[in-house]
């Protein structure tokens, strides 16, 4: 039998030495990179839609008087959308289910509102919007008018919020 004799600083360096060889293959990997284009599409606006509000509209018209406006809308975008105008169409008349209310000067107007903040979120579906004091009555409205429902043609703007 054949007896090998190692100093301690002998076995020391050569479990170092192991210890640098072993650290060397796990770190020792292959890396790369690339450079090159990605891509991402923008999706198209889908037109908001109004509908109509006249069962959540509440009687708050009396001559000489203002009442609120209801917007009965759907956003059919996947992305939440803020209406910040509503105008009376151009062109547009505003019309009565009550005859008698739909003579000059016995009628109607809408103050066209802008700087609104009327959010709808995405996918909203038959979403009652609320313009506070857009709708007068004339102070010389027909008696007749009285519970009579007003169809107010609107143009809407609206962005995504």
């Amino acid at each position: 039998m054949l007896t090998i004799t190692l100093r301690r600083r002998t076995l020391l360096a050569i479990a170092a030495l192991a210890t640098l060889a072993a650290a060397g293959i796990a770190i020792a990997a292959w890396s790369t990179s690339t450079s090159g284009n990605a891509y991402s599409k923008a999706t198209t606006a889908s037109a908001i839609a109004l509908s109509d509000a006249s069962a959540s509209t509440s009687g708050d018209l009396y001559p000489g008087g203002t009442g609120d406006l209801k917007l009965k809308v759907s956003n059919p975008n996947s992305f939440p959308v803020r209406i910040s105008s509503v105008s009376l169409t151009s062109g547009g008349t505003i019309t009565s289910n009550v005859t008698a209310c739909n003579t000059g000067g016995t009628g109607v107007t809408l103050t066209n509102q802008s700087g609104l903040t009327l959010d709808l979120a995405a996918n909203a579906v038959a979403t009652v919007l609320t313009v506070s004091g857009a709708v007068h009555m004339s102070s010389s409205s027909d008696t007749n008018c009285q519970g009579a429902v007003f169809t107010i043609p609107v143009d809407a703007t609206a962005a995504s919020n």
